[in-house]
């Protein structure tokens, strides 16, 4: 396993702790050693793995991983993912692809020699170790560049970014994924392959299906055999063998299962896609290396065969070996497969390229209002909006603007390619790639933001037959949320964090912080908050952590775990804060993995936030009757922690049956920003005048400035019915009726903080808990 603690490696230690003169001096040679040791175990690594016969190694690394599964399992007591062994097996598969993509000769055969074998797991776990050193020492040598105070950082992000770059996310999404992104390309893929997206997709799924659940299918039907022999066994009372035989005269398809069996079990056949999938041969090819066709990876010259090269799995992530297509690992093919096909396609189509840019564009445009279709079904969307730059006069276009109560959000997506040259060996040019994919999003979002901030109610147009319309007319200070979102293709969620430290990506107009996914990322977000109110507060609360410098998460889907595992997990990162220069989390995706791995994901819930019945009641009402307003009064009632929402749900549990007798009811919730509900049966229920004062005494009582005024409507058994929003303000010290107000304000305060002080209890004893 790897270790990154630079007190376990003397040089780098050293040379990183030093403080003197000769600082410099000692971090140039502890990254120059480190470089030198890194090409020196690539070349061990190349000897390793050319010196095993190619299926027999694949077999034997895939069988160790699953046993050190197996391994994991029986100690932790559940089936959750043992991170450090996927990255361990995954850069060894990554390496393997390499070595079989570059060499050109014959490659070795007869039986694996577990001993090189095992050689070869701990070079390359020595390796990764050295890179995430090597990241460390060289970054400290960078001069202060655009990124001013916080180059080193960015550069050390980039490079440490740049050698664990694979994700190790589930992997059942292929098929939804590919067919989205490739159906825009339809006819050109039938002209280019013979087939269309859906088959392709379908393929790619296939792929991840065989090497995900392969190896445990193929030890099931060996399983069920071994049954169906010893029933032979004991009903005829018959020897092993002639079970067997017996069995083989009756199926003439046991002999070929059981040898696809063994192949799948010890030669690594769960990876071969000849076997495994239906994609046309002319797309493997253009997924493939042929042995030796790779010339730069181990070239001579600086960082030969280090992972600060391109790794070839991520240009092509297959690799023909004598008896078909193989992928060392499914998640390359993820990772790498659409970039493939889009320069297969155009090799063979030439005159498609500017096609496939167009056609590229508009997916990723409207991707954001695609995949959350049932989200934003009443969201006013203006697509390609037009305005005049204030700074310039010239017309410019924002891809989205998205207008949804009271929220305004604002995506511009970007179809470039995901930066391929290294930061060690170009760092400017990794960087500016970088910049294509998240900067200018950045910018075109905070271009459009400012044009909004330049006068009161500003307009947008379309362009219709080269004549600008207007639309619509927007005034920003009436939105209580604004989300500017940028959007890729593919997942960069390595360098998100990395952007964060840059410091042109400060909140838009110091207030609103830039949002970074991709399309990717759509998908599982659609799955997990399938509600407007449970996506509009996941990203609220994912656009406080943008704007959080120093909290570091991996990706997305680590930000999606936080929040299904803490709900405002910006406000724990910022107590963490506090106390600690940076704050960095991982594993919150853990959650949604386990999700996935289940054989029955498909019809199992997703993992939530846990709500009672009572306020999910109450959420349900809002969403259904949508009053104005009613997403502040959604995320309100999403901020409350655990204890906050039994104790809600307890007050309402209390109130219901009580509106049989009073058919109106109403209380005073919260501490710090408290909200007054109502209660009520038609014929009672409150009118304008009546929710004015009371929310005024609301006010007083609670010794705050406004208070949301929620009312629901009931029918006889308390089933909520409809509900309306309003916000009202404390009343004026001069105002005729103030004494009055006040003075029933103070009647109600001692019950208020009485109801209040039941929830700060019950919030301290579950915290002892």
């Amino acid at each position: 396993m790897q270790d990154d603690d630079p007190q376990n490696d003397a040089p780098i230690g050293e040379a990183l702790m030093s403080t003197g003169e000769d600082r410099q001096q000692k971090l140039e040679k502890a990254a120059n050693d480190l470089r030198v040791e890194m090409e020196e175990a690539a070349h061990r690594i190349r000897e390793l793995v050319l010196a095993q016969p190619p299926s027999g190694l694949l077999g034997y690394l895939w069988a160790q991983y699953f046993l050190g599964v197996l391994k994991h399992q029986e100690k932790k007591g559940h089936d959750g993912p043992d991170k450090e062994l996927i990255k361990q097996f995954q850069f060894v598969l990554e390496y393997v692809h390499a070595v079989w993509s570059c060499h050109g000769g014959k490659f070795a055969d007869g039986q694996v020699d577990e001993v090189k074998a095992a050689q070869l797991l701990k070079e390359c776990d020595e390796l990764s170790s050295k890179a995430m050193f090597y990241a460390m020492a060289s970054s400290q040598l960078s001069k202060a560049s655009e990124f001013g105070e916080v180059s080193s950082t960015v550069e050390f992000q980039a490079k440490s970014a740049w050698t664990l770059i694979r994700g190790h996310r589930y992997q059942v999404l292929e098929d939804e994924f590919f067919r989205f992104v490739l159906t825009p390309h339809n006819e050109a893929l039938k002209k280019a392959y013979g087939v269309d997206a859906q088959l392709i997709a379908e393929g790619i799924q296939a792929i991840a299906d065989s090497i995900r659940g392969g190896y445990s299918d193929a030890v099931a039907k060996i399983r069920d055999r071994m049954e169906q022999s010893n029933a032979l066994v004991e009903g005829e009372n018959i020897a092993l063998a002639a079970a067997i035989e017996k069995i083989k005269a009756s199926d003439p398809n046991f002999a070929a299962e059981m040898d696809s069996v063994m192949r799948d079990l010890l030669y690594g056949g769960i990876c071969n896609l000849s076997r495994h999938t239906k994609l046309p041969v002319k797309i493997l090819e253009d997924l493939a290396y042929e042995p030796g066709a790779e010339k730069e990876f181990f070239a001579d010259g600086n960082y030969c065969g280090t992972p600060y090269r391109t790794l070839p799995a991520r240009v092509r992530p297959l690799v023909k070996l004598a008896d078909g297509y193989y992928a060392t690992d499914g998640q390359f093919v993820r990772d790498s497969a659409y970039r493939a096909i889009q320069r297969g396609i155009i090799g063979r189509l030439p005159d498609y390229r500017e096609g496939w840019n167009k056609n590229q564009k508009t997916l990723i445009e409207r991707a954001f209002p695609s995949v959350m279709f049932a989200q934003l079904q009443d969201a006013q969307l203006f697509e390609a909006a037009y305005f005049k730059d204030p700074t310039t006069g010239e017309w410019v276009e924002t891809d989205l603007v998205g207008l949804i109560d009271d929220i305004l959000f604002v995506v511009e997506a970007k179809a470039g390619v995901m930066a391929m040259h290294s930061p060690a060996t170009n760092f400017d040019r990794h960087i500016r790639t970088i910049k294509e994919l998240v900067l200018k999003a950045y910018r075109q979002c905070k271009r459009f933001l400012e044009y909004l901030a330049s006068g009161d109610q500003m307009p947008i147009y379309r362009l219709n037959d080269g004549k600008y319309e207007e639309v619509t007319k927007l005034r920003l200070k009436n939105f209580r949320r604004v989300l500017p979102i940028g959007l890729t293709v593919e997942a960069f969620t390595p360098f998100s964090s990395m952007c964060k430290e840059i410091p042109e990506v400060a909140p838009i107009l110091g207030i609103y912080p830039f949002i970074s996914m991709s399309v990717d990322d759509l998908f599982v977000l659609n799955r997990f908050l399938p509600s407007t109110g449970e996506l509009f507060h996941y990203l609220e609360v994912r656009q406080v952590v943008a704007g959080m410098p120093k909290a570091m998460m991996f990706d997305e889907i680590d930000h999606l775990g936080a929040y299904i595992a803490r709900n405002r997990f910006d406000q724990d990162m910022e107590e963490q804060l506090k106390k600690a220069d940076v704050v960095s989390w991982d594993s919150f995706s853990d959650v949604i993995d386990r999700h996935f791995e289940k054989d029955d994901w498909q019809t199992t819930p997703v993992p939530k936030q846990a709500y009672p019945s009572e306020v999910i009641e109450l959420l349900e009402v809002l969403n259904r009757g949508r009053p104005k307003g009613w997403l502040a009064v959604d995320a309100y009632l999403r901020n409350f922690s655990s204890g906050a929402r039994d104790n809600l749900a307890r007050v309402l549990r209390d109130l219901k049956p009580s509106l049989e007798e009073h058919p109106a009811r109403r209380i005073l919730f919260g501490n710090e920003k408290p909200i007054q509900i109502w209660l009520s049966r038609d014929k009672a229920r409150p009118g304008a005048a009546e929710l004015l004062r009371h929310g005024e005494i609301a006010c007083l009582a609670a010794k705050v400035a406004s208070i949301p005024v929620l009312t629901i409507d009931c029918d006889a058994s308390g089933i909520f019915q409809g509900a309306r929003y309003s916000t009202v303000s404390t009343p004026p010290i001069i105002r005729r009726d103030y004494a009055e107000l006040a003075a029933e304000a103070e009647r109600q305060r001692s019950r208020f903080m009485s109801l209040n002080k039941k929830h700060k209890d019950r919030k301290s004893r579950k915290k002892r808990r």
